[in-house]
């Protein structure tokens, strides 16, 4: 990485727009999953190859060729393919934009491209990349993918790199009169951004209150509970999302919401055997590696069974981590290696 280390920290704040979730903006919470799909149903599933052949297939059916390209480069991007991605999605891009999530799949790519890039490159992308952001607010301006994802990059991303408060605050006016729900759950981070700790926690509890309408915003405001060790009030938000049925959208959050709640009961230190039986099941649904949370999960697996006393279990989970590519997870290895040591 050629971006200095205090400006690329700063820079990559921008990437949270969308990026660090598995699954990207989809027009609908609450569209189904197509089970008729089987392209659609293998990049659900993490079966990233099967997918991927499917859709270059579709790619000749004229009505399939946008679907196709944007599913191409979300694979693209989740298995660490950029340039591939950046490909498919100008393709894309050339043809007439059906939805905001197009415009946006487009920002994010660009997003990421820049994260990988020198800074004047990076600084090139950045502009891209909150074009297309604008693009989608000006093009559907009554959907709120496309608002949410400029208003987060104007919050989030350095001046230098285009951010903007003013612009992102106007913006996040705009988002109230479209779904509150969305702007108060994005407040409550904001809040805690500017150092509003009781605020944050304030509006955290209003909005706990309430039945949530994004399984998104539930699972943020549930891990919100869980950074600040509120673990009674993250508990029933988590218990809540695992019962949803499981949309397009909402997928990983559902399923994610088993990891969560694993490992809160992990550190109660309450009921272990319940922690094992909540990861594990967990990890019947996640089976993709190059899922973020994939080798998180069976580290936190090992630790559980450790503190149930199982020790040959946990070498053996410690083993099945240590032979596969955890590296790539700069963040997860560097964890994962000192906690050995620890052990």
């Amino acid at each position: 990485m050629n971006i200095p280390n205090l400006q690329h920290a700063c820079f990559s704040l921008m990437l949270l727009v969308a990026i660090t979730t598995p699954f990207y903006v989809m027009a609908n919470q609450n569209a189904g999953i197509d089970t008729e799909n089987p392209g659609v149903v293998a990049f659900t599933e993490g079966r990233y190859q099967e997918a991927e052949d499917y859709f270059v297939k579709q790619l000749l059916n004229p009505a399939q060729k946008n679907d196709s390209l944007m599913y191409l480069s979300r694979i693209a991007i989740d298995t660490g393919k950029i340039e591939t991605a950046v490909a498919y999605i100008d393709a894309a891009l050339e043809l007439e934009p059906t939805s905001a999530d197009e415009i946006v799949l487009a920002g994010d790519i660009y997003c990421n491209q820049a994260q990988q890039s020198s800074m004047f490159s990076a600084l090139g992308l950045a502009k891209k990349c909150i074009a297309q952001y604008e693009a989608a607010v000006q093009q559907f301006p009554e959907d709120t993918n496309g608002l949410i994802a400029a208003m987060r990059f104007y919050l989030e991303a350095p001046g230098f790199a285009g951010g903007s408060s003013k612009k992102g605050k106007e913006l996040l006016e705009r988002l109230d009169k479209l779904s509150p729900e969305d702007a108060n759950t994005y407040r409550v981070f904001l809040l805690e951004k500017e150092g509003e700790t009781d605020a944050a926690m304030v509006l955290a509890n209003k909005l706990s209150q309430q039945e949530f309408q994004s399984a998104r915003n539930q699972y943020e405001l549930a891990r919100f509970y869980r950074d600040k060790k509120q673990l009674a009030q993250a508990k029933p938000l988590f218990e809540s999302l695992r019962n949803k049925p499981a949309t397009l959208q909402n997928k990983w959050y559902v399923n994610d919401s088993l990891l969560q709640l694993g490992e809160i009961v992990l550190a109660e230190q309450q009921d272990i055997a319940q922690s094992i039986k909540l990861i594990e099941e967990y990890k019947t649904k996640n089976t993709n590696p190059y899922d973020q949370h994939y080798f998180w999960s069976t580290w936190s697996l090992a630790q559980a069974y450790k503190a149930n006393g199982n020790s040959d279990k946990y070498a053996l989970l410690v083993t099945q981590i240590q032979a596969e590519d955890y590296e790539k997870n700069a963040e997860f290895a560097k964890r994962f290696e000192a906690g050995i040591k620890a052990n």
